[in-house]
């Protein structure tokens, strides 16, 4: 299958909000204002209420009840704003009926996209834009389920939930996996450069050009995320089984420090958006 024939064989192409679009160009705007953004947010009810909803959740509830998405932009700051607005925007856009476990999917997403930021920090890259892409990382993957439908549903039923077994499975069958799914999508959706060349290049991240630090990255976070679940969480012995020249570089003991409240929080997160 060519890829092009995939996206033709969609009904329509998923599409965002405006104001998840305005945000994405923003993203080195230094002019971008949490006034300016919440001003956009009041004009998506759907977006608007998941941001309320956010502000007064357990994670962020301040003294009183934010009843405005004013004082909720306040609240939750720029960077989290922008996160949720995308994060919505995103979960919002695809549907799907294959037997896929949507909602484990969205917690994984996260867990990575959390991951990612940690990493970030370690590396000082841009942090809000790593867990962007780790965010999107796997977004082709729900283009699958929707364009291919048949075959997404064998390979459901095939229990490979492993992200180099399912990209190798895909590759076999269709020619593409997920990461060159998600980039065209990421193209046509006009995402930033950055963030299609991260999609496309984590699961190859060492032929990524050697100014492109996102696609290493990302295939770093999808690991540590699937060595925790297989080692039933945050553990010893998951920090010792990350070993080998992908992790090189990495302060294992700092990342697992942090990494357990990170998950967890960003479990809520995706909880919260499903």
């Amino acid at each position: 299958m060519e890829l092009n024939t995939l996206f033709n064989q969609l009904h329509s192409l998923p599409s965002i909000p405006k104001v998840a679009q305005e945000l994405i160009l923003q993203f080195d705007n230094p002019n971008s204002s949490v006034d300016s953004v919440a001003r956009n947010i009041a004009m998506d009810p759907v977006i608007a209420a998941k941001v309320l909803r956010l502000a007064n959740s357990a994670r962020f509830r301040g003294a009183r009840e934010a009843t405005s998405v004013e004082d909720a932009a306040m609240r939750l700051g720029f960077n989290t704003l922008r996160t949720l607005v995308l994060a919505s925007a995103v979960t919002g856009a695809f549907k799907t009926d294959s037997g896929f476990d949507l909602k484990a999917f969205w917690i994984h997403t996260f867990q990575v996209a959390g991951i990612c930021r940690l990493l970030a920090k370690q590396r000082g890259e841009a942090v809000e834009t790593a867990f962007t892409c780790g965010m999107m990382h796997n977004i082709g993957e729900l283009l699958i389920q929707t364009g291919a439908p048949e075959l997404a549903a064998q390979l459901n039923r095939s229990g490979k939930t492993d992200a180099a077994q399912r990209v190798a499975l895909e590759t076999l069958q269709l020619g593409f996996g997920f990461p060159e799914v998600g980039a065209e999508l990421a193209r046509r959706w006009q995402l930033p450069k950055v963030m299609q060349d991260a999609i496309a290049y984590q699961a190859k991240p060492n032929q990524a050009p050697a100014d492109m630090p996102l696609p290493r990255l990302i295939a770093q976070a999808v690991h540590i995320a699937e060595t925790v679940r297989a080692h039933g969480g945050v553990s010893d012995e998951a920090k010792e089984a990350l070993d080998g020249p992908l992790f090189e570089g990495i302060d294992r003991d700092k990342l697992f420090a942090d990494l357990d409240a990170s998950l967890e929080a960003d479990k809520a997160f995706a909880e919260l958006l499903s």
